[in-house]
């Protein structure tokens, strides 16, 4: 696939991670959810940019979603702010992207 192509798939698959955080944010999709359809995408982008970039981000997503849900509670606030930096760095990695690519 050429450097062009490549770059629109992976903006295509990125702008659908940007959307779930938004709907996430949004209190419209819940964590659960969310990391789904992050974990989706991933599985269409694997690569080298999914598993050292990504995926450790969405692994910690992962391990406080499987706790709550294990214990079945509600997210504490400790928690809650674990999972918004996560989000504010896998939204960094891409705006990093983007203004080293010029899309996204």
């Amino acid at each position: 696939m050429n450097e062009d192509l490549m770059d629109e798939f992976l903006s295509r698959q990125l702008s659908q991670i940007r959307m779930a955080i938004a709907d996430y944010r949004k209190e419209t999709l819940g964590l659960n959810a969310l990391i789904n359809r992050i974990e989706a995408v991933g599985n269409i982008i694997g690569g080298e940019f999914w598993e050292e970039r990504l995926f450790p981000l969405v692994l910690d997503m992962e391990r406080i979603n499987s706790e709550i849900i294990d214990k079945k509670r509600m997210m504490n606030s400790v928690e809650r702010e674990q999972i918004n930096v996560t989000l504010n760095l896998l939204e960094a990695i891409f705006d990093n992207l983007s203004e080293r690519r010029g899309q996204f």
